[in-house]
Parts: C-alpha cells; structure tokens; sequence
C-alpha cells in the first residue's frame, strides 16, 4: 500500500502532527510531499481565477500522482496535513481495492457545501461503510483523503498542467475523462484535526491588520470553520436512485 500525504515543512505544527500520526496509524512506508503556493502561482495557467494557495495544493497533488506512476503502484492513498485516520485504516482500503476499476477514486472524507445526493443503488457495503455514487458531481468537496488509481493519476496529470483546476474539483476531472468513477465512503472513516487557521495570505483582507488585529481574529475564524463543518456533515442525502455516473466514463 502507498500513502503519500500533502504538506509543506513552511506550516510546522501540520507538517509534525501529520508525519507523527502516520508513523503512528501507518507505519514507516510512507512519502510527505508538497509545494508553497506563496511561490507557485507561475504554474497556472495565464488568466487563471485560482488563488496562489489553489496552485501550490493543485501542484503538491500532481507531484503526488508522479510519485504514483514513478513507483509503479496501483492505487494510492492521498492525504491531507490534518486527516485523523483511523486506526482500522489498512483494513478499510483493502477492501476498498477489491471495488477498484480503472480511472477510479474513492472520497474517505467528503464534506459537500451544499445539500448533496448519492445513490444507494448498487452501493457497496464495507463494514460500517458504503461505497456511493453521487446523484451530482457538485457533492464531491474535499480532497483530504482519498484512494485514487493510478490510471486516474495519469489522467489528471494530463489534464491539470499547467494548473486550471483546483484539486479537489472532480467533477472537471470527471468532464475532462481523467476520472471515469468517484464514489464517497460513508459515513466519512477519515476525520480532521483542527488546527488554526493558517496564516493570511499577503495581499488579503485580514493580511494588511496589525498584527494584534489578525491574532484577534485566529480564534473567531477557528470557531467559524467548526461551525461550517458541522453545518455541511449535515448536507449529505441518499436516495434509492440509480446515479447517472454509474458508467465507466462521460458521454
């Protein structure tokens, strides 16, 4: 099995935690990789609506599937700096990879912004789990921990360099053909550890206060984001429908 996890040395509390709890939850054999959007914002394409911080995660994600293809794997398990794993994790994902097909991810958290439907039509039990399509690709809104094969990995290699979409934004994978599946795990086996939101971007808002002014407002945006959470655990809806993503690939 392969695990690579995204995260730059820059953020040192994510960075410690995230090599900490794989040792932990993992084991040894894994890779941390990532890349600063505070320098990566060239990568974009020209006329790009994506943020510095956009790009440098959409790079730390294809630097991973290189990672993937380089070293031959089948599929991989990519996560975030701040996934909490849990600690049946390596039983999961075999069972996981009895379901795979090729060009498929599988969400191991997924936290849709809006109300979001998924099927319950030729779901796949695993344990506690089930495997679901969604009813719409606009459910699909995270990327902090998901298996993904490494004919997706190519795929999206090819379809996101230079940079034209965030990394998380499937469903412009899944229109491009990079992606031919993405089903969601749930309820959600990966969780996330909070921690305080990451330093303001120069340039934002909240970047041009005083310093006072910004640690004032640390603890009330810390409060927002868990409130913002639970609000969207809430979202997901399942429906005894058929998904029209059952098909290997986009017409």
């Amino acid at each position: 099995m392969c695990c690579i996890a995204i995260s730059t040395p820059r953020f040192r509390e994510r960075h410690a935690y995230i090599t900490r709890h794989l040792h932990t939850i993992w084991g040894a054999d894994f890779e941390i990789m990532g890349i600063d959007g505070t320098v990566a914002g060239r990568d974009a394409l020209p006329g790009s609506e994506l943020s510095p911080v956009q790009v440098g995660c959409a790079l730390s994600h294809l630097a991973a599937y290189g990672s993937v293809i380089a070293r031959k794997m089948p599929w991989a398990l990519i996560v975030a700096d701040d996934a909490v794993l849990p600690p049946d994790i390596h039983d999961i994902l075999v069972r996981v990879e009895a379901t795979l097909r090729r060009g498929d991810v599988v969400l191991l958290h997924n936290l849709p912004q809006h109300r979001a439907a998924f099927s319950t039509v030729d779901a796949v039990s695993i344990g506690d789990y089930r495997l679901c399509l969604p009813m719409s690709m606009g459910g699909l809104g995270a990327n902090a921990a998901y298996v993904i094969t490494r004919q997706a990995a190519e795929g999206i290699l090819a379809a996101n360099r230079p940079v034209v979409a965030a990394a998380d934004d499937w469903g412009y994978f899944y229109e491009c053909q990079a992606i031919t599946r993405a089903r969601v795990m749930s309820p959600n086996p990966v969780t996330l550890k909070t921690f305080e939101p990451r330093p303001f971007a120069a340039g934002s808002k909240a970047g041009g206060l005083p310093m006072t002014g910004r640690r004032l407002l640390q603890p009330l945006l810390a409060v927002k984001r868990r409130f913002l959470s639970a609000r969207m655990t809430g979202n997901t809806v399942f429906v005894d429908e058929a998904s029209p993503y059952g098909t290997m690939a986009p017409q």
